[in-house]
């Protein structure tokens, strides 16, 4: 009976790691760089990613949580910014 439960047990605990260690790796592929331009703002940059039906405030949202910026969305020339690939 012994023998059993911990089968189970380590058979439960493997399958939790992977299928969260898969769910990060997916979340972490679900982007694209973009080298800041001269000219760019994080707006502008996010309406180029952003679809016809899609909310550009969200996209704006997810740029600046991605790279952590502040509310201002301050950006500079070369800046590697991660952009949410949907």
């Amino acid at each position: 009976m012994r023998l059993l439960l911990g089968i189970l047990l380590g058979m439960v605990l493997c399958f939790g790691f992977a299928s969260a260690h898969s769910s990060d790796q997916a979340s972490r592929a679900a982007y694209a760089v973009v080298y800041v331009q001269p000219g760019d703002t994080v707006w502008g940059i996010a309406g180029r990613y952003t679809s016809s039906r899609g909310d550009i405030r969200e996209t704006v949202m997810e740029i600046r949580q991605l790279n952590q910026l502040n509310r201002n969305a301050d950006v500079y020339i070369g800046q590697a910014l991660k952009i949410p690939v949907k």
